[in-house]
């Protein structure tokens, strides 16, 4: 099984077992109205997990996700991991135990005393002992904070994590506290039912004809999974340290680290990131190092060193970011030979980015790019005192806001007397580039207004140029903790700004590129046309020089 089926499995999984807690955790927030409630939506869920697929795809869920964990366990080769990464271990490793004990003493007990399986006799069963409640709230919360851990974790590189975190994150708060103040709720309920209560009767009935045989059979199934899960685990780790012995005695490579000047040594078959962190050099690795980032990517610099060919996760993750020849995942690569990296994202990636949007670092999209450049900004400030050419500026600023504003641009960034504005970033691009269009009219109706306002100011009247192009970038939240912004890079980004540039060359007020123009599905066979060699693109580019915007708009209304 190669690390992308083995990831797939484990998401597959999880997101079963996720379903069932929710729904479970759901069930019992009912409490808060009723034991009767609880009792309701249980019988509706009984009835669904007993149908047999549902059972088989719930224990095969849980089967595979704990199998999963003991072959993530053996195939580490260090120990040594992010707090949350080792806090979801953990839980992990916890979780079974209390599984265990949860299931025999409620459906295992049932099963054996034959009664009903409804949540009255459940929660009563549960209250009649103060441990029984108090494994019944450990397992809720390790169970809930191990869930909401790896989906944040899966969903965080994801593009449209930070929209859906406003909801999520209050129901990832909500639902345990429902569920807790539920249980309790129904816990004191069942306190307080009179001794007549056929659920009750019934319970005591079996418990007093209750076959000790089989009891002693289901207590020591009980025993036999925990012992098999402890052996399992003492196993795993007895493979895991012969394996490290095996490994030193057929040596490894070593890691040559840029930043720090040190010399690292790894055992065979070791990735990069295992062998920093058994080193204590900290690395960015945002996901944990399971492949679903490209935080922990590094530059190699021996470019004769024979490296093992990229996974399909790692290649995936690489094409995504455009990622040189010589740049690779350090949580996938195992050389086979001595190596020099780089890293090429600061150790302290992860704790801005967690702060900011959700953690969001960046994502490939399509988007529809504009630059706009004030003209003679140099002349204007040999012309005018500092004090006057800030003024003109501001004035000026403020008119390209409201324009980006009118038009449903977004500002990404400022460069002194222009700036960058993005448009679709919806994953709309017919509509991104008939929007980026629309600034651009925008821009130069708000030109002539300020030119107006400031006639007695200037001497000659404010130009712009405006270049226009789209494609695929590499859009997210960048700039310092404090102060990030929305922005974009990339090819189609650059070659933008050398469109802005050609405005000059040909004297004009707009050149846009002929597929953002038929994106935008306007006629424009009447304007100047021509292809150019623009620099940072192999190919050549077509592109269309407009000197009215307004009137390619007009002409297509």
């Amino acid at each position: 099984m190669n690390s992308t089926q083995e990831h797939q499995l484990r998401l597959l999984s999880g997101l079963i077992i996720a379903f069932f807690l929710v729904l479970h955790l759901l069930n019992a927030g009912l409490g808060i109205l009723s034991l009767s409630s609880m009792d309701v939506m249980g019988r509706a869920l009984s009835a669904f997990w007993s149908f047999l697929p549902a059972k088989l795809l719930l224990y095969t869920a849980f089967t595979v996700h704990i199998g999963l964990m003991f072959v993530s366990l053996y195939r580490r080769r260090s120990l040594r991991m992010p707090v949350w990464n080792l806090v979801q271990f953990g839980m992990a490793l916890a979780l079974p135990i209390l599984l265990f004990s949860h299931m025999a003493g409620t459906r295992g007990v049932l099963e054996i005393l034959g009664v009903d399986r409804n949540y009255t006799t459940i929660v009563s069963a549960l209250w009649s002992n103060p441990s029984g409640v108090f494994r019944q709230y450990l397992l809720m919360t390790l169970a809930w904070t191990h869930m909401s851990i790896g989906i944040h974790y899966w969903l965080r590189p994801k593009q449209d994590y930070s929209r859906w975190v406003p909801i999520l994150y209050p129901l990832c708060l909500i639902i345990p506290l429902l569920a807790a103040l539920g249980f309790l709720r129904a816990g004191l309920e069942s306190l307080q039912l009179p001794a007549d209560t056929p659920a009750l009767l019934q319970l005591r009935e079996a418990m007093s004809h209750v076959d000790p045989d089989r009891l002693q059979l289901l207590m020591s199934l009980e025993k036999s999974l925990l012992w098999f899960f402890a052996l399992l685990l003492i196993g795993v780790l007895l493979f895991r340290a012969y394996r490290g012995r095996q490994d030193r005695r057929q040596g490894g490579y070593f890691i040559s680290h840029t930043p720090s000047g040190k010399l690292l040594s790894a055992r065979r078959d070791q990735t990069v990131l295992d062998t920093l962190n058994e080193a204590g050099i900290a690395h960015a690795a945002i996901c944990g190092g399971r492949g679903r980032c490209t935080t922990c990517r590094v530059r190699i610099s021996d470019t004769a060193v024979a490296l093992p060919e990229p996974g399909e996760l790692e290649q995936r993750a690489l094409q995504r970011v455009r990622a040189g020849p010589n740049v690779r995942l350090a949580c996938q690569l195992k050389p086979q030979q001595d190596i020099t990296i780089t890293p090429l994202l600061p150790a302290d990636t992860a704790a801005p980015a967690a702060r900011v949007s959700a953690g969001v670092m960046g994502h490939e999209q399509k988007v529809v790019c504009l630059f706009v450049d004030l003209r003679g900004s140099t002349r204007l400030g040999e012309q005018k005192l500092p004090y006057d050419v800030v003024f003109i500026l501001n004035q000026f600023f403020i008119q390209l806001d409201d324009a980006l504003r009118a038009t449903e641009g977004h500002y990404a960034t400022f460069n002194g007397d222009g700036l960058m504005a993005l448009y679709g970033l919806d994953g709309d691009m017919p509509k991104g580039c008939r929007k980026a269009l629309e600034g651009a009219v925008e821009i130069q109706a708000r030109m002539v207004q300020l030119n107006q306002w400031l006639a007695s100011e200037l001497d000659e009247p404010l130009r712009v140029g405006i270049g226009i192009h789209c494609g695929d970038a590499i859009v997210g939240t960048m700039g310092p903790p404090d102060g990030p912004t929305i922005s974009a890079l990339g090819d189609n980004i650059n070659i933008t700004a050398r469109l802005e540039a050609l405005t000059k060359e040909y004297d004009t007020a707009l050149v846009v590129s002929e597929v953002a123009l038929r994106l935008a599905g306007y006629h424009y066979s009447s304007l100047p046309r021509h292809t150019v060699q623009v620099r940072g693109r192999g190919e050549p580019l077509d592109i269309i020089v407009v000197d009215d915007p307004s009137s390619l708009i007009s002409r297509n209304h």
